[in-house]
Parts: C-alpha cells; sequence; structure tokens
C-alpha cells in the first residue's frame, strides 16, 4: 500500500520515492536467496522412538523451500512459467500400456482397458494419482525434487504397496549422510522447519536414490542382503524416495537450473518494474534518479548507531531517505559528489556497493518500462526454459509468432520434457516391481499435438512417434 511521508517520501515498502530528488529507491535483494545454509538442527522425531536426528537446513533459516514460493507469487513471469512447465510435465495424464511387437517386428504402446489389467486400474483410482501427478509437477517445476511415500499392507509373507502419497518439498528435509552407510537414511516432515526445533517432526526411511527399486526389495526381504545373503524383511511399513533431477555437486537438496534468475538480479529489476509504473501512474512523477540501497546497509548502519529498537530504526532510515532527498533537490545542489563504500565478494564473484545512484532519462510517454519489461521477461523465460511466445511474455508490436511456430516450438518442450516424466512415473514402476505386476505392462504420459485445421480437430495423442 503507498503512504506518504512529509509531502515528501513515498513508501512503497522494499521501494520509495523521494519526491524532491525526482528518485526511485530500491532496497530488495535477492541474490542470496538460493545460498545454503552449511548447518543442520538435531531433532527428536514425534513418531519414532529413537534418537534424535541431525537434518540437513535448507538454505538460511532453514526456510528456502517457503521464501522461493513467496517469491513466484510476486512475480507473474515466473508464477506462469512454473504453472506451464507443470502443465506440460503432466501432458495428457497417465495412461496403462502393454509394451508389445506388431506385424513389422516393431515395437508399439497398446493402450489397456480396465478390464485387462484390473488391479492396476484398480491401484490408480484408489490413490487419485492424477492429482499426485499434477502435485509432484508442480514440485519439480519449483524445486528440481518431489518426495513419494510408499505404504505397505500388513501380510509380513506378501508385502505389497496399497498406497502412494506425495509429500510436499516445502516441509520435507533430509537427514546427514551415514558415516557407515554413506547414504541419507531419514526423512524429515514438519510443517514448522522455520521455528528451529519441530515439535511434530516425522520421519520414514528414505530410500537410495541411486538404486530405489533394488533397495526396498532388500528392505522388504525380496532381494538378499549383499553381505549376510539372506532374506530380511526391515518390518518398516512405509518408506519416502526422492525424485531429484541431477545437479552437479548436490548431494542433500537440488538447485535448479532457473533459480539463476535470483542470483542474476533479473528477478528483482522484474519486480521493480511495476513498482515503477505504479508510482508513475498514482503520483504522475517524473523520475531522474534510480537509487539501488543494499539490504545490508540498515543493519550496518543501526550498528553503527547503536540502534536497537524497531521504533528508532524506522525513524532513522526515514531521516536517511530525507537527507537522500535533500541531496538530489533543488539546483544549489548540481555539481555535488556521493560517496559510497563497497567491498568485492570473492565468493559471489562480484562488488557488493552499499548505495547505487543511477541518473534516469525524464518522460512520461504513456509506454515507460515497456522494453525493459520485455527485457526482464524474456530473460526469466530463458531461464526457466519457457518460449516467451508460448506465453504471451513479449509487450509490444510485432512480436507474435505464427501457427506453425507455436506448434513447433511447443512439440520442443514437450520432448524436453522427457527427464522429468521419466521420474514422476518412477514412483509407479517401483510399485509394479513390489507388486509383481506384468513386466510388460508400462506406463506413458502421451504427448498432446496440435494439429492444423484442415484435420478437424485441435490436438491428438501421441506416445513417442506413435499416434492414437
Amino acid at each position: 500500500m503507498t503512504k506518504v511521508i512529509e509531502q515528501q517520501i513515498f513508501d512503497f515498502e522494499d521501494t520509495a520515492y523521494l519526491a524532491g530528488g525526482k528518485a526511485i529507491v530500491t532496497m530488495a535483494d535477492s541474490s542470496g536467496i538460493t545460498n545454503d545454509a552449511k548447518s543442520s538442527v538435531s531433532i527428536t522425531p514425534a513418531n519414532r522412538k529413537t534418537e534424535s536426528i541431525k537434518f540437513v537446513s535448507w538454505g538460511q533459516g532453514n526456510n528456502l523451500p517457503t521464501t522461493v514460493m513467496q517469491s513466484i507469487g510476486k512475480n507473474i513471469s515466473v508464477s506462469s512459467n512454473i504453472d506451464f512447465n507443470a502443465r506440460i510435465a503432466y501432458g495428457d495424464s497417465v495412461i496403462v500400456c502393454r509394451k508389445k511387437r506388431n506385424e513389422k517386428r516393431e515395437i508399439v504402446y497398446e493402450e489397456m482397458l480396465p478390464a485387462e489389467a484390473p488391479e492396476i486400474f484398480r491401484f490408480l483410482e484408489d490413490n487419485n494419482m492424477n492429482r499426485v501427478h499434477q502435485e509432484l509437477g508442480n514440485d519439480m517445476a519449483v524445486f528440481g525434487d518431489g518426495f513419494v511415500e510408499f505404504i505397505f499392507n500388513k501380510d509380513e509373507k506378501k508385502p505389497k504397496i496399497v498406497m502412494l502419497r506425495q509429500k510436499e518439498a516445502v516441509f520435507s528435509r533430509l537427514s546427514e549422510q551415514d558415516e557407515k552407510t554413506g547414504r541419507i537414511e531419514w526423512h524429515g516432515y514438519s510443517a514448522k522447519w522455520t521455528e528451529g526445533y519441530p515439535d511434530d517432526l516425522t520421519v520414514t526411511p528414505f530410500l537410495d536414490r541411486d538404486a530405489p527399486i533394488y533397495d526396498l526389495k532388500k528392505r522388504k526381504g525380496i532381494y538378499p542382503d549383499e553381505k549376510t545373503g539372506k532374506l530380511k524383511d526391515c518390518k518398516d511399513k512405509r518408506f519416502v524416495m526422492s525424485l531429484s533431477l541431477p545437479t552437479p555437486g548436490r548431494f542433500y537438496y537440488s538447485k535448479p537450473y532457473w533459480w539463476s534468475i535470483f542470483e542474476s538480479g533479473w528477478y528483482d529489476f522484474a519486480c521493480a518494474i511495476p513498482k515503477f509504473k505504479q508510482a508513475l501512474i498514482k503520483n504522475q512523477m517524473v523520475l531522474k534518479y534510480h537509487v539501488q540501497i543494499n539490504v545490508s546497509f540498515w543493519d550496518k548502519l543501526f550498528k553503527t548507531e547503536g540502534i536497537t529498537e524497531p521504533k528508532k530504526k524506522a525513524e532513522r532510515k526515514l531521516l536517511f531517505l530525507k537527507q537522500l532527498n535533500e541531496f538530489l533537490s533543488g539546483e544549489e545542489n548540481a555539481g555535488k559528489s556521493f560517496v559510497s563504500h563497497y567491498r568485492y565478494d570473492m565468493t559471489k564473484g562480484y562488488e557488493e556497493q552499499d548505495i547505487i545512484i543511477k541518473p534516469l532519462e525524464s518522460f512520461i510517454k504513456g509506454g515507460e518500462y515497456i522494453e525493459d519489461s520485455e527485457e526482464a521477461s524474456n530473460a526469466i523465460c530463458y531461464a526457466m526454459g519457457v518460449h516467451p511466445s508460448l506465453q504471451g511474455a513479449s509487450p509490444g508490436k510485432g512480436k507474435s509468432i505464427n501457427g506453425t511456430e507455436a506448434r513447433e516450438l511447443f512439440i520442443i518442450k514437450q520432448a524436453l520434457t522427457k527427464p522429468v516424466r521419466d521420474m514422476l512415473l518412477l514412483p509407479l514402476y517401483v510399485v509394479k516391481a513390489i507388486n509383481g505386476w506384468n513386466p510388460d505392462i508400462h506406463f506413458v504420459i502421451p504427448n498432446i499435438m496440435l494439429t492444423t485445421l484442415d484435420k478437424n480437430t485441435g490436438a491428438e495423442k501421441q506416445i513417442g512417434n506413435q499416434k492414437t
């Protein structure tokens, strides 16, 4: 909400407008939100009698997933791209197929009817697999990871998976690597991670990421232990598996490549443009300067002056903005010099400055920042693997494409989504292996193929190169 302070400073939370100096001030900085915490918390689970378990923090304050979700909601391009990628991963939903050879000895997929595989279709129906895949698709689009819980029956002699559940990635954490086994042993689930030591923590055995089916067969006594050569059922009825997409150098939590929009600064720039335009419209102002203040500057200022009370911090912040406004205002201040300190961050590889003042061309023409908005949207779409023309993210004239180009872009996007779809289908192959379903049965997410008008239909379903 916009508010006027002493007729000179318009405050927009992390953005301010200095009326006298004709300057916009931005104080947001998302460049460090994806940094690793390199810490862990020891917690005693609420659902198992065991000693405390060390769980690796996910980001600063163990709050990275929530911070990313909040950031997504603040930018329409990011939100729309996440939704688009999740929908593309879902495709035409999961179908059950029989893999076989045709008369030409070619491998083909034949879609099966419920009467031909009643147990499988009953499992899909009982577990609402359409929703499970939508949930997992969203987590994969945001975090490059998803978590699935397998729940077994009570029959000790014939163990079968009877339920399959998606576990929210936002509430999931992984235990530290076990020194003896060299593996992550536990998945921790809680909605209170940001409180430090959640009292509702539920822990579940975590399957080996490299070979989840083999690991689960050993645990349930289907395969013998490689050390003892004996079958051993661990008695656990619940297990959690990760669907993480591999990212180099990451062991616990994935770091999707699209998060580069935060580190590069494009996200903050894209979010600032609507605020600039809002200020232009509401206050009919002409901007002369863009002042960037590092968020860490305020902490250093308060520390230097020994200010600790929130009220006094707000007053000191307002006083500084007033002084800055006076500095930028009036002809008598022309030619003045402004000195700010900076340091070179060896870890991040760029300069960190407290205050940067950039002069802007003063104009109000009715189309302010269109090119800047287009540049920011294109950069975000590029990072997220979504062509702007498929999402309508390119403002301005002459940016449209024809139907053939759009169709080809859509086909390419679906082809590039195959690694994600393979991971989304992996839980069903785990169930197939444990429950002993027919080995010739496969699960497929068909592509939705856009067609031309002369075929009298808008789309058709395609499994690989095979149209159905």
